[in-house]
């Protein structure tokens, strides 16, 4: 990875750790500053890995997203976060590593996608998302999260920390527009490779040798992320469009459409927050989202894997002569 890529894997980096840290609400408040350190060092590994997958395996489509942010969720819960993520197996493999930190990877990088490019259709869904992101934000970080034995959160905490990572976004995509970094830039070189590869190394075996890791989670993520990069590899070409084509150098939006999307979210944000206690059917809403990453963690790689296979059945299918 040359010098210029710096700043969008800097943008990533951030987008991934504001997605798994504050949207999925790791409690940032119990970290210690220097705990920070090893965590920054983590989500830009994980961040250039990612950006170099896509342009070495010329990902293209949502299949490939979801395959590819499901890797980088497996990944971040063995080397930054297996406390939380391998609480409970196998239900917070389920529900935290494969569901929420998963889901929200790839809405990290569908809004890094849409950050960057120019497309038009892509950017005028960009405000129904920051009210549904917004809004299941603040009902997750509300007071009846406690009765799941979360943390509370007041709600000036939970703004205060949302507006931080939104302000370092936006300086960091004006960085990254005034980089002319090309696609070409984000292959990791050997070296860049091994770096990227030496921290997350580094992280798990920190991991393990404090006892947070036993053998049941190395065994299911190694088995589950092989799966991941098998596809991802399997689908893998030399040449052809990519997620990232029309979005190297950045083209970020407009000044008044950031705004706009960043008065949607929080608005979003603080009427999920002040929701009052309901349940319909006996689900309230924090365990209606809580159903969601569920649903999403069970489903999204089995579905994967059953559309690519049967699109590859076909295709060989309709190359044989009948």
């Amino acid at each position: 990875m040359r010098v210029p890529a710096l700043s969008v894997t800097l943008l990533l980096a951030a987008l991934l750790a504001f997605g798994s840290e504050v949207l999925v609400w790791q409690n940032p408040l119990g970290r210690a500053p220097l705990d920070w350190l090893p965590l920054a060092a983590g989500y830009l590994a994980l961040a250039a890995l990612e950006l170099d997958f896509i342009a070495r395996y010329r990902i293209r489509d949502l299949f490939g997203l979801l395959t590819l942010s499901g890797l980088i969720s497996l990944t971040g819960a063995l080397c930054l976060h297996p406390d939380t993520a391998f609480a409970d197996l196998p239900r917070t493999l389920a529900t935290r590593v494969m569901g929420a930190h998963a889901l929200l990877a790839a809405e990290m990088l569908g809004l890094f996608l849409v950050l960057t490019g120019d497309s038009v259709r892509l950017r005028k869904r960009l405000g129904w998302g920051c009210v549904v992101v917004g809004l299941a934000w603040g009902v997750w970080a509300a007071p009846w999260s406690a009765e799941e034995g979360y943390a509370i959160v007041s709600l000036p905490t939970l703004l205060l920390w949302g507006a931080g990572g939104v302000l370092l976004l936006v300086l960091l995509l004006r960085w990254a527009a005034r980089s002319r970094v090309a696609q070409d830039d984000l292959c990791l070189p050997r070296l860049g490779m091994l770096g990227a590869l030496a921290v997350l190394g580094a992280l798990l075996a920190a991991h393990i040798l404090r006892g947070a890791l036993a053998n049941e989670p190395l065994i299911f993520t190694a088995l589950l992320g092989t799966l991941c990069w098998a596809i991802l590899w399997y689908r893998g070409r030399a040449t052809g469009a990519t997620l990232l084509d029309g979005r190297l150098p950045p083209q970020p939006p407009g000044r008044g459409l950031l705004i706009a999307a960043g008065v949607l979210f929080f608005g979003a944000a603080i009427f999920g927050y002040n929701l009052p206690a309901f349940e319909v059917g006996g689900v309230t809403p924090f365990r209606f989202i809580g159903l969601g990453f569920t649903a999403y963690g069970l489903a999204w790689l089995p579905g994967v894997s059953l559309v690519l296979g049967v699109g590859g059945y076909l295709r060989q299918m309709s190359a044989q002569k009948l």
